[in-house]
């Protein structure tokens, strides 16, 4: 049985160059293109490109969309991509154009109904910010792939689970829309600090403020809240007011330092370093992308 990145490259058409460098498990692959490909492409799997330079006019299902350098758009299974042939300037130069990551459609299924109780599963085709976390997994996959350590078909299988989740988790879909951000656990005193650090997203965290609130000690609840949630109650908390800050952002109505302050951060430099370690790039490199 052929692995994925097998399938993948031996569907893509428009190849002139060589085959490019790929990285396979059983239910994911990376493939890393030095050169943009010129034919009409559609994939059985879902599909998600990283580009590591700007792509101007990058067609999905007809439709045009431009790409900045380290972001992540996804494609699901039977959706038409192209690349126009505006970006050949590019091909000039032997660097990394695009990495292309493949997810077997019924392993994302999979996690799908595992989560949802749903298998439809449909990206929106929005650009989102590739974050550390997510490199972090893609670059671990491709290290594991090439050295091949005892146990790295195990650990290969792992990390596609987790970048799969990741994917659900970060990149706008028909599944996460069901339920939005604020997703609540079987726990009536998690979902309790869940309202409350929502609707306190002004404030600087506070611990013991918050285990009064729930009635709980503070190891006991940490402890809760993460078996629960997979966060603790800080990083949930930062990823709230991250997300809020992204939201301003879009709506252009504040300075970086106002938002900071109205969103309960010591200080600037307090808000852009949390901000570059979720998203990947400073609050300044967000709104010039914007």
């Amino acid at each position: 049985m052929k692995i994925i990145g097998d399938k993948v490259i031996e569907s893509i058409n428009g190849i002139k160059h060589e085959v490019p460098e790929s990285f396979s498990g059983s239910d994911l692959a990376l493939l890393k293109a030095s050169y943009f490909v010129e034919g009409e492409n559609l994939f059985d799997c879902y599909h998600f490109a990283i580009p590591k330079v700007e792509v101007h006019s990058f067609f999905i299902d007809n439709k045009e969309i431009n790409l900045p350098q380290n972001t992540i758009v996804p494609t699901n299974p039977g959706q038409k991509l192209m690349v126009s042939p505006i970006n050949e300037k590019y091909n000039k130069s032997n660097g990394i154009k695009f990495i292309c990551m493949f997810i077997e459609t019924q392993k994302l299924q999979e996690l799908s109904k595992a989560e949802f109780n749903r298998s439809d599963l449909l990206f929106k085709n929005n650009i989102s910010y590739l974050n550390n976390n997510i490199s972090d997994l893609i670059s671990k996959f491709e290290f594991e792939c090439k050295y091949k350590q005892f146990g790295y078909q195990f650990i290969l299988d792992c990390l596609s689970i987790e970048i799969g989740v990741n994917m659900l988790r970060e990149l706008k879909n028909n599944m996460t829309d069901l339920h939005g951000f604020r997703r609540y656990s079987a726990r009536k005193e998690i979902n309790i600090a869940i309202d409350y650090l929502w609707e306190n997203v002004h404030m600087e965290f506070s611990l013991n403020k918050l285990c009064r609130v729930v009635n709980l000690s503070p190891y006991y609840f940490i402890r809760l809240f993460k078996d629960n949630i997979g966060k603790t109650p800080y990083e949930y908390y930062m990823d709230i007011k991250i997300s809020k800050a992204m939201e301003y952002f879009k709506a252009g109505n504040h300075s970086i330092t106002e938002i900071s302050f109205i969103l309960g951060f010591s200080s600037h430099s307090h808000f852009s370093s949390i901000f570059k370690k979720r998203i990947g790039i400073t609050p300044s490199e967000f709104i010039k992308r914007i």
